[in-house]
């Protein structure tokens, strides 16, 4: 395999497995690395792959708010200009009070079903 020309990324071993990056433009104009990692070689070039295609297409997120971050955007950006006043008040406080202070922390693109249930057992057990 022959050496890739500058700016394209990099796949290599990396702890137990392996990385790869893709040098990206994101949507606020900045050139940044976007990772990428795998078990095996194989995995992690596809990945790789993937990222370069995204980066052909145009700008790439390269960060995934948290679970708080992105529901005070909803509230404010999606349930506030299109409910009744009073279902707004009542989704902030649901959202205050019992998704933020166990789930807010997770970022949202790491945010599993188990997580969830384990939220949800957790409500009906203090219920």
């Amino acid at each position: 395999m022959g050496k890739r020309a500058n700016g394209e990324g990099s796949v290599f071993p990396y702890r137990d497995g392996w990385a790869g990056y893709v040098w990206v433009t994101t949507p606020e104009g900045k050139r940044t690395r976007k990772w990428a990692y795998g078990k095996t070689r194989e995995e992690t070039h596809e990945k790789w792959l993937k990222l370069h295609e995204m980066a052909r297409r145009g700008p790439v997120v390269t960060r995934s708010p948290k679970v708080a971050d992105y529901l005070t955007y909803w509230l404010r950006n999606v349930v506030e200009p299109n409910l009744a006043p009073k279902t707004a008040v009542n989704y902030e406080m649901f959202v205050r009070l019992y998704i933020v202070p166990f789930l807010g922390a997770k970022r949202l693109d790491k945010l599993t079903v188990r997580d969830v249930q384990t939220w949800v057992n957790k409500l009906r057990s203090n219920a």
